[in-house]
């Protein structure tokens, strides 16, 4: 069923409640330095719990109906907002240093576990969220059970202009908190049009990053190729067609670079690159949910 946006819902894609057999609830997630992780979290009776980390700028309520759908699909679903995105704690849209995107992510991943010890955990990491998971699974490959890449951010398609980058390189190099805007808008986010009223009236859409978080994911970002070289979890890696924020070459270059003995590439000629806007996003859905209940495995 196709979701439209409502106003008094900011920031929301889709209904965010409990219903018969899945249980929705927001939890927060607290870090050693005391900052605030918020959750939205889908409880069912399933064998398995899916963690998804979203990509720049966005937040958890973007994927509400995408949580509602695989956890009708019989998957435990949580989405965490990152540090100072969405509803969580910290700076706006700033980092010091990446390496606290995977604490954070650990942290949740461990929250997971504990939540639902019976279950194993898989990871999807949408666009930037594609960086942060191929770390995790590398630097805590025993904690998952598989790797999903969603449209990953493996190169722009977008050029920043050359005054930009002078700009921020040298306060990014110094971990400066002067924030640039460098990343698009809707008209390389979403063709659905309730979509583009929803983000254009979002106060949690994080618009502009600082110099130091730029900085710091470009690092990340360089290193995408060789981590995917040493990913050993099974993988399955989603492609959107008409995406154009991110390069689909690249995302399939990626894919082809990754360590997997199992991995599986899925390619949607319609969507775009949020494809958690999609007004049918069910045949992406069912390949999630498929999937993972094919590669169920006993928790570590």
């Amino acid at each position: 069923m196709q979701v439209t946006y409502r106003a008094e819902s900011q920031g929301d894609w889709g209904t965010f409640e409990s219903v018969p057999s899945v249980e929705a609830t927001q939890e927060w997630v607290t870090m050693n330095d005391g900052t605030r992780l918020f959750c939205r979290v889908w409880r069912t009776d399933a064998s398995a719990t899916l963690l998804i980390l979203h990509g720049l700028g966005a937040h958890s309520g973007w994927f509400i109906d995408m949580g509602n759908a695989l956890a009708a699909r019989g998957l435990n679903v949580w989405v965490v907002d990152h540090r100072g995105f969405g509803r969580s704690e910290g700076p706006r849209g700033h980092v010091a240093d990446y390496r606290r995107y995977l604490e954070d992510s650990d942290a949740v991943v461990e929250a997971v576990r504990a939540a639902q010890p019976e279950t194993p955990v898989f990871l999807l990491g949408h666009s930037m969220g594609a960086i942060f998971a191929t770390h995790y699974a590398v630097a805590h490959p025993k904690k998952l059970a598989g790797l999903l890449l969603l449209n990953p951010w493996v190169k722009d398609q977008s050029k920043v202009s050359a005054g930009t980058l002078l700009a921020v390189l040298p306060r990014g190099i110094f971990k400066s908190a002067r924030t640039f805007a460098v990343a698009g808008g809707p008209d390389v986010m979403t063709t659905n049009p309730e979509a583009v009223k929803l983000l254009n009236g979002d106060s949690y859409w994080v618009r502009a990053e600082s110099a130091s978080f730029l900085w710091q994911i470009s690092l990340m970002r360089g290193k995408m190729l060789s981590q995917a070289r040493r990913v050993t979890l099974p993988a399955l890696v989603l492609q959107a067609g008409q995406d154009r924020s991110v390069v689909a070459s690249a995302s399939e270059g990626a894919f082809r670079q990754l360590g997997s003995a199992d991995k599986t590439w899925k390619w949607y000629p319609a969507y775009a690159h949020d494809s958690e806007f999609e007004a049918d996003r069910s045949a992406m859905d069912d390949d999630i949910a498929n999937w993972i209940k094919a590669h169920i495995e006993q928790p570590h």
